[in-house]
This record gives structure tokens, sequence and C-alpha cells, in this order.
């Protein structure tokens, strides 16, 4: 791994736009779906999400920092396995790319990620990400190819929502690495005297300001 950048604001900002591009579908589930020959399917039906699989929106927004930035690269290094397993499980005269795109891209991402945390102090944490994903013992075999493939198409579309809710924390996130808020400045108070004066065109309000202290 390349050395990290020590602006805050660039990396929040590189975060982002990785985050942005991953999260799209196109870039893995839609084409698994049209090589597994899932496209035909009622997507709401048989593709959703499964619960637990990966931690939900709320379970993001209320994490500190450091502690989402070690979630967000637990649960990617989980996911770089879990891809492996995938293009196992893909039939020998085919191959999805995207599959390949989409693990250096992780490893990118993760990178970043690294870098952060050692922006935020907590670089001993997480561990830099050096060479390629390697490979896992895939799952317990589901009843079927079919519950298979359906398995693989849950599992990306969690995915991709994982990475749109993660993003979303990222822009809420400040523009500084810390989060401790500016102190208004103290004003000295103003003691305002309301006195009358005349005038050739009758009465009129005066006002003299004196600073207290």
């Amino acid at each position: 791994m390349g050395g990290c950048s020590g602006d805050y604001q660039a990396l929040l900002g590189q975060l982002q736009q990785q985050m942005a591009l991953m999260q799209d579908t196109s870039t893995l589930l839609d084409p698994f779906m049209r090589l597994e020959g899932l496209d035909k399917l009622r997507f709401s039906e048989h593709c959703t999400e499964r619960p637990g699989a990966f931690p939900s929106d709320n379970a993001l927004r209320t994490l500190g920092r450091r502690d989402f930035l070690r979630m967000l690269s637990s649960t990617l290094q989980r996911v770089l396995h879990r891809l492996a397993v995938l293009q196992q499980h893909l039939p020998e005269t085919q191959d999805l790319e995207e599959l390949g795109v989409a693990r250096w891209n992780i490893l990118g991402l993760k990178n970043n990620i690294y870098c952060m945390s050692q922006l935020l102090g907590g670089a001993s944490e997480l561990a830099p990400t050096t060479a390629a994903p390697g490979t896992s013992p895939p799952p317990t075999p589901a009843p079927d190819a079919f519950q298979s493939k359906l398995q693989g198409c849950r599992f990306l579309h969690g995915y991709h929502r994982f990475l749109h809710s993660a993003r979303r924390v990222f822009s809420q996130w400040g523009s500084s690495p810390s989060r401790r808020r500016r102190q208004s400045p103290v004003w000295p108070q103003l003691d305002l005297e309301r006195k009358h004066r005349p005038s050739r065109r009758g009465k009129r309000l005066v006002f003299r300001v004196r600073l207290t202290r």
C-alpha cells in the first residue's frame, strides 16, 4: 500500500466517490443476475437482502467514527471472501469480469479506510491491505443450484445497500477530523439606555451604547 494522505477532506472525498461507484448495482449485481439467468425474476420476491447479513442503517449511524471504520473494514473483508466463493461456483465456461473488478475496488476502499483510521488515531486497530484477496471455504451448500444462485443474488443486493448506507454516514462527517464544535465568540453585553432628546421637529428616541464588563 502506498503512503497515506494527510489531507482529511481529500481522503473523505475519495471514500465517498469510491462508494458512490461501488454502490451502483450495475457494477456487480446486475451482471451477476444476467449471467446466472436471474434477470427475469421478480426482484422483490427473490433477491432481497437477507436480514442480518449486513449491518443495518441504524447500526451504522449509532457508531462512533473509529468503530464505524472498524465495522466497515471487517465487513468488506468478509465480502472479499464471499466474492471469491461466488467466483468458484460459476460454471467453468463462464467468467464474470465484474467480480474481479469489484474485489480490487474493495481493496482500494479498504486502504483508504485504513488511512482515515490513521488520521483519527486508530490505525493500529486496522491492518492495511497489501495483497489480492484470497479464498475461503465455501458456505453450507444450498439445496440446489437455483437456491445457490439466489443466495449470491441476495448477498450482492445487501452488499450494494450496505455501501449506500455507509456512504451516507460519511456524508454526515464534518469538515474536520475532530468532532469538537467551534464555540461561538463571547461578545460584550450591550447596555442600551433610551433617552429623549428634544429637536426642532419634535422628540425622537436616542440610544446610547455602553459596554459593560
